[in-house]
């Protein structure tokens, strides 16, 4: 099956931003401050286009609590469903999805919901359709990334929204990672699912909620 290789090793970069988006911030300031003495009247325009840039790469540091049988949201979002249906590619079982839609201007970086290790990585080209359709979003760019956790293993699918054009998967096969860690980037807008055994979490999230990906509990484990 094809998949997605991890990205290059992480770069130097600003505090909070992606290390691509540093150049693209040197130069916009550059501009505005060269402007604020040339033409001030026309500053506002390379500030204004810088600004947007740095919400579109932010990337800030974030602390997962230390909650082993928590699951915490793969990604910044709205809860928009929760579902149950039959898995077939990594969990092979009965699974509840939670879907989560990332707007275009949410932190665009995917985090794990928990321990363990990367198990399964597919890529699945595709069109572009609405992500709030489950059917429809179907037929999007796909990424699929299994984890084997200690009380199970997580499928995290990432389906490209009408404006993002890349998914870059920041994990390789077999490699550990902790609860919170970043795992993948999809920009300009994503739906974000969560999937696993349907019998192994309570307290699953509210529709319409809001979810910080690598802070915001998402459901526990049931008592072992």
């Amino acid at each position: 099956m094809p998949q997605h290789t991890a990205s290059s090793p992480r770069k130097a970069k600003l505090p909070g931003f992606d290390s691509e988006i540093t150049p693209v911030l040197g130069i916009g300031l550059g501009l505005t401050g060269l402007l604020l003495g040339v033409k001030p009247r026309l500053a506002a325009w390379p500030l204004a286009l810088t600004a947007a840039a740095a919400l579109l790469y932010r990337d800030p540091e974030r602390t997962t609590p230390a909650e082993p049988h928590v699951l915490f949201a793969p990604a910044d979002g709205t809860v928009i469903s929760t579902e149950e249906f039959y898995e077939h590619r990594f969990l092979h079982t009965d699974a509840v999805r939670i879907a989560i839609v990332t707007a275009p201007f949410d932190v665009p970086v995917q985090r794990s919901p928990v321990a363990g290790t990367i198990a399964y990585l597919e890529h699945v080209a595709g069109s572009y359709h609405p992500v709030h359709d489950s059917r429809a979003a179907e037929q999007n760019e796909r990424q699929y990334i299994g984890i084997k956790s200690a009380w199970g293993p997580v499928l995290i699918q990432l389906t490209s929204g009408p404006l993002a054009r890349r998914l870059t998967t920041q994990v390789v096969m077999g490699q550990q990672v902790r609860a919170g860690e970043r795992v993948s980037v999809v920009r300009f807008g994503a739906r974000v699912d969560l999937l696993l055994p349907y019998d192994i979490l309570e307290q699953l999230p509210a529709v319409g909620s809001r979810a910080g990906a690598g802070i915001t509990p998402i459901g526990r484990v049931f008592a072992q």
